[in-house]
């Protein structure tokens, strides 16, 4: 049976791991810290630096797994190594039915969305965006890249390494176009109110933040198909994470510096957009978006089926998923199956569903990344593991960087139970019926054997 092989290249994993980051939230989140929570300028700006701190210190730990460990599934393939199929099961359970195919439905409503805003902008119409006929329009964007990504490895990889170039460009064009442009009459209309914040409320804030910068393992996914995986694997981590922090506390400086520039709107990016290109940079800015996030769905898209696959030939999903089209080079089954889930989700659960489904299961997929950093500190000390012990990249200051993301993930899924406590309850559920799921599974292979 043909297996996925190493075709891709360095830049193909960092422009993942930037793909996989650079959406939505860069655009958004100052907004809300602003205007919601009532949070200075300068403690914005500290949060999105704390962020990316957090941020590159997962990528410096996950580039020790993945030098170790150079296979497919990212915290599939780790927690597997380290401590054994549950673990392993669970985190692709949860990857299968939320991590990849609620984001991806959820990601091509938004296009959508914001693509009728930008022409509504312009044209002056308004769209009823519960219109089921626009839900059918979101459901073709996965069926799509996922029939690209199908289509031989190195297509699927030219498209992202395409969207994501042209996506770096335009944002580091504009951080740089801002910081020309005078924020003179962006006098502060608007003025947040200071207050005492409690210090779990600061884990709520930071996770609000790292909202954005989710995807800095993206990756590890690709463990299989990487070139060199010891040399490209860390540096696409570290190199992807990094030029993404440096990108989002420019913008969010620039964004900040057009606070009170129009009192009509509470969004940051919009003002600075409108002080960009005048009374069309509202909707420029709903079409950039737009287009960014296509690069982000085609990267989830891509490293999702990776996880199936692994799970697949590890015995614990159905065997199909691990077929490799032998003339493509791609995991066509495991492809669709999370295209189908994400068409699902767009078609039944709609806008609202989809975004309740992604709040309701932030806390799990804070959880799995934590408990895979655990693991390389497990393995280290405890366990006493040979792999680990002598693997071929070691963060700087070990233990410093897997110590501190512990630390601040810790500190984050603390805040969620307090502040979301419903939600991070019924996350714990979905991951209890995972459980139950796994001995179901085993139940049945080992009924399998018995019977041939």
């Amino acid at each position: 049976m043909s297996t996925l092989k190493r075709q891709l290249g360095f830049f193909t994993a960092a422009f993942t791991v930037i793909g996989s980051m650079v959406g939505s939230g860069v655009f958004l989140t100052s907004s809300e810290l602003y205007f919601d929570s009532h949070l200075e300028s300068t403690t914005i700006l500290v949060l999105w630096i704390l962020g990316g701190i957090v941020a590159l210190s997962g990528a410096l730990s996950y580039s020790e797994l993945a030098a170790a460990y150079p296979e497919a599934g990212g915290e599939f393939a780790y927690l597997n190594r380290i401590f054994g199929k549950l673990p392993a099961f669970l985190t692709g359970f949860v990857s299968l039915t939320v991590g990849f195919s609620a984001p991806i439905a959820f990601t091509s409503l938004v296009i959508v969305d914001l693509t009728l805003r930008g022409y509504g902008q312009i044209t002056h119409e308004a769209f009823n965006f519960n219109n089921f006929r626009y839900q059918l329009y979101a459901a073709f964007i996965p069926v799509i890249l996922a029939a690209f990504h199908i289509a031989r490895v190195k297509i699927g990889e030219g498209l992202q390494n395409f969207l994501t170039a042209i996506k770096t460009l335009l944002v580091f064009a504009i951080a740089l176009a801002l910081f020309f442009v005078t924020s003179s009459q962006s006098v502060a209309t608007i003025h947040p109110t200071t207050g005492e914040v409690e210090i779990w409320k600061w884990g709520s804030l930071i996770l609000s933040v790292m909202f954005a910068y989710s995807g800095w393992n993206a990756a590890s996914y690709l463990g299989a198909e990487v070139k060199n995986p010891i040399k490209n694997l860390p540096r696409a981590m570290i190199i992807g994470t990094l030029v993404t922090c440096i990108v989002y506390v420019a913008l969010n400086y620039n964004f900040l510096r057009f606070a009170g520039l129009n009192k009509e709107t509470t969004s940051l990016a919009v003002n600075a957009f409108t002080a960009l290109l005048g009374s069309m940079g509202g909707a420029v800015l709903s079409f950039l978006i737009a287009f960014f996030l296509v690069s982000s769905v085609s990267a989830e898209v891509m490293i999702g089926p990776r996880v199936y696959y692994a799970m697949a030939e590890q015995g614990l999903l159905f065997k199909k998923l691990a077929q490799v089209q032998p003339r493509l080079g791609t995991p066509a089954f495991a492809i669709l199956l999370q295209s189908g889930l994400s068409v699902l989700y767009i078609l039944f659960f709609g806008f609202g569903g989809t975004l309740k489904l992604l709040i309701f299961m932030g806390f799990a997929l804070s959880f799995f990344p934590f408990l895979t950093v655990f693991g390389l500190l497990y393995a280290h000390y405890f366990k006493r593991n040979a792999i680990i012990a002598n693997r071929p990249y070691r963060s700087p200051l070990f233990p410093l960087f897997p110590l501190l993301y512990l630390t601040a993930a810790g500190f984050m899924m603390i805040a969620s139970l307090i502040y979301k406590t419903k939600e991070s309850l019924w996350a714990i559920c979905v991951v209890l019926l995972g459980a139950l799921s796994f001995y179901v599974w085993q139940a049945w292979e080992k009924s399998k054997k018995l019977r041939s």
